[in-house]
């Protein structure tokens, strides 16, 4: 049910007027405006008193018209985003700065990616560089593993293949993900060393038993 704003008033007031009891609000209510009843319930009632007495008003806010996103603006950010990715993979695509290049609102771009381009987040991996001659070392590998299997069929089995982690002893804090929420900036500051002591684990396995871990503290 929608009432004009006189209406509400009446209806908080009514509801003060009575020990705030919400059925007896709107009994006198509806005897004052001869309903014999109506769709506003005491539910409504309540919920219309505890808006008044948080925001002191009765009044809904309609909010500002939303504009519908153009498709020059729609066309714009996906050539942006294409141009970020060719020129820096590395750097990738920000919606902060595809607003600031084209003069966008932040949220106007953000609705664009997600909505309508249906782009998503994604964190770059890191992997090993592999440089020009690597490649060939693999490939000449790849083919001596392949003959030494022709020779032998159970020697892949007698392989020791081994590998090792860091773990960092300090507490490292990645600052990527790590955000302090305060109602003024703390310029907090954290030191570290310029060499982390730091345990590598190495570990070798083959196709029948495993060797290790063991580990070394440096």
């Amino acid at each position: 049910m929608s009432l004009r704003l006189p209406d509400q008033a009446l209806l908080v007031k009514l509801f003060y007027q009575n020990d705030n009891s919400a059925i007896v609000a709107l009994r006198k209510f509806r005897t004052l405006k001869g309903m014999r009843k109506g769709s506003l319930t005491a539910i409504n009632l309540r919920l219309m008193v505890t808006k008044f007495e948080e925001t002191g008003s009765l009044n809904v806010r309609s909010g500002r018209e939303r504009k519908p996103i153009s498709a020059e603006a729609i066309e714009k950010v996906g050539l942006q985003v294409e141009e970020n990715k060719v020129s820096n993979v590395q750097a990738g695509t920000r919606v902060r700065l595809v607003a600031e290049v084209l003069d966008l609102p932040r949220s106007t771009v953000q609705k664009i990616m997600r909505n309508i381009l249906r782009y998503y987040p994604y964190k770059l991996q890191l992997v090993q560089e592999l440089l020009a001659h690597d490649f060939e070392t693999r490939h000449l590998f790849s083919l001596q593993f392949l003959a030494r299997l022709e020779v032998d069929p159970e020697w892949p089995w007698n392989i020791l293949w081994t590998d090792e982690a860091h773990f960092y002893l300090d507490g490292s804090v990645n600052t990527h993900n790590c955000r302090i929420w305060e109602s003024d900036n703390p310029h907090s500051t954290l030191q570290v060393p310029l060499h982390s002591p730091k345990v590598t684990v190495w570990c070798g396995f083959s196709a029948s038993f495993i060797l290790g871990p063991y580990f070394s503290r440096n």
